[in-house]
């Protein structure tokens, strides 16, 4: 019975002294996931990478276990992103031959899987505040908050926190990236030059498990 006691006390002492031993730590970028994201030539593998560090993220607060990298549904869900930019809309089903639904998509990579999900979103290339804000000169791209500080385009590691803070705000994309049964993720974007305000990126994000 001793015993027992000491080892049900133990985790109490580690907790007060020095924290909780598998305390989930907030995800720490550098180098190429703070660069901004170009327009052209975007790194998918980089951001595929910042998207499943900010689900990991959330995913441990929430007592779920950890989603490994998947190459071919980063390659599906770049591609998806691309049929949205082009056509300039979210949605779950496109036009392209034999990937027009989810289920088909996640089928071509050839993954062998019991259930799959997909999340989506569409946001600006720049990170707008909420609220107003001022547009100093249009065609250039130059922003600014009320206070007058400059707003960014996005980078790698800012669009990804900004994409899963939305989807953790809506109940069935929330849904998606936390269910327990998932294992392995992959995400993709694409870039959308004619929507307003310097344009806006697409984001799909496609689960396994």
């Amino acid at each position: 019975m001793l015993r027992t006691l000491v080892l049900l006390l133990f985790p109490l002492v580690l907790m007060v002294f020095g924290g909780p031993v598998n305390a989930c730590s907030k995800p720490k970028y550098s180098g190429a996931f703070l660069k901004q994201i170009p327009t052209k030539g975007i790194n998918q593998s980089l951001f595929s990478e910042a998207l499943r560090r900010e689900v990991n993220y959330v995913r441990c607060r929430a007592n779920r276990g950890e989603l490994a990298a998947a190459e071919p549904l980063t390659k599906i869900a770049a591609g998806h992103s691309t049929w949205m930019a082009r056509a300039e809309k979210l949605s779950h089903t496109s036009t392209v031959p034999g990937k027009s639904r989810v289920a088909r998509r996640v089928k071509s990579t050839g993954i062998k899987y019991r259930t799959a999900a997909e999340n989506i979103a569409a946001y600006n290339r720049f990170a707008f505040p909420k609220g107003q804000f001022k547009i100093r000169n249009a065609s250039a791209c130059k922003f600014a908050t009320q206070s007058g500080k400059a707003i960014p385009a996005h980078s790698y590691a800012s669009l990804a926190a900004a994409v899963v803070g939305g989807w953790m705000k809506s109940s069935g994309h929330k849904k998606n990236l936390l269910n327990r049964r998932m294992k392995l993720a992959g995400g993709g974007l694409a870039f959308d030059g004619k929507a307003p305000y310097c344009g806006r990126f697409f984001v799909t994000q496609n689960y396994l498990g």
